[in-house]
């Protein structure tokens, strides 16, 4: 049975309905300071992560409405910056190893320029009403973990004080999502919730049941003393019409008697056929 996410995308959509009513105010009531507009494409080189609601939400979106060429063209997009975004990891891992100071391994990746998948030719993005919530506040104050950011063709400036979008709120709520869906699903990841991707990894990853960690596997038979396998033991159903159970309960005839019963007692799983 396939497994209904309706419940956390509509919770994400909320999220996502916040984010764009505060991106409006800023563009409303400071509109000499926010430049974002058609063909602007800063944030589309900019790395970050999304959160697994994201990661699934965008993922099914981008399924429905992308197939043929125009799919293939942005799956091999994708794989190249996954292959960017994985050299700047080993990079970063290696600096790590060898003592170099956060900040500067922050700074460094900060200069990070990754293009984006969803980026076409045109300078504009492919899934633009369904792009990840860092891209709807890109051109807006923010701050993660207490640091300002803000895009640097913006009019906002640095040193002055503006109204800012705490990251950190938003991020725990679409973990949040994460955590509870993990939990709804029956996933045996613990961790699944706090999971963060790169959009190109989730663009292309099947989220099936396997993936998710709800697949059902079935128990390992087991052995005896001698390695030999213990057979299952036969699961007894009534068929229709059968009598009641007492009337089993009081017959005094081995198993073999079954067949010629009257009661009709159906074995599964022990049979000499099995």
């Amino acid at each position: 049975m396939a497994l209904d996410f309706t419940e956390y995308f509509d919770r994400y959509e909320a999220v996502v309905a916040e984010v764009d009513a505060v991106f409006n105010k800023f563009e409303n009531e400071m509109s000499d300071l926010v430049k974002c507009g058609k063909g602007c494409s800063d944030c589309c080189y900019a790395l970050y992560d999304i959160t697994l609601a994201e990661a699934l939400y965008i993922n099914k979106k981008f399924n429905e409405k992308f197939s043929g060429l125009e799919r293939s063209t942005i799956v091999e997009r994708a794989a190249q910056a996954d292959r960017q975004i994985h050299k700047l990891k080993r990079k970063v891992f290696k600096a790590t190893q060898e003592g170099t100071p956060a900040s500067e391994i922050l700074l460094e990746v900060s200069k990070a320029r990754v293009r984006c998948p969803m980026l076409g030719d045109d300078d504009l993005c492919a899934i633009y009403e369904n792009r990840p919530i860092t891209c709807r506040l890109y051109g807006v104050p923010t701050s993660i973990g207490g640091k300002a950011h803000t895009c640097n063709l913006t009019g906002f400036k640095g040193g002055e004080k503006y109204p800012t979008v705490n990251m950190d709120i938003v991020i725990d709520k679409l973990i949040a999502i994460g955590k509870d869906m993990q939990k709804g699903i029956g996933s045996k990841f613990k961790d699944l919730g706090d999971m963060l991707v790169p959009l190109s990894m989730a663009l292309v990853t099947v989220y099936d049941e396997n993936y998710l960690g709800t697949k059902q596997v079935p128990p390992a038979p087991t052995a005896d003393a001698d390695g030999n396998i213990v057979p299952k033991q036969p699961v007894e159903l009534k068929a229709p019409g059968a009598a009641e159970d007492d009337a089993c309960s009081s017959c005094n005839e081995s198993k073999s008697a079954c067949e010629t019963c009257e009661t009709k007692t159906v074995v599964l799983g022990g049979g000499a056929d099995d």
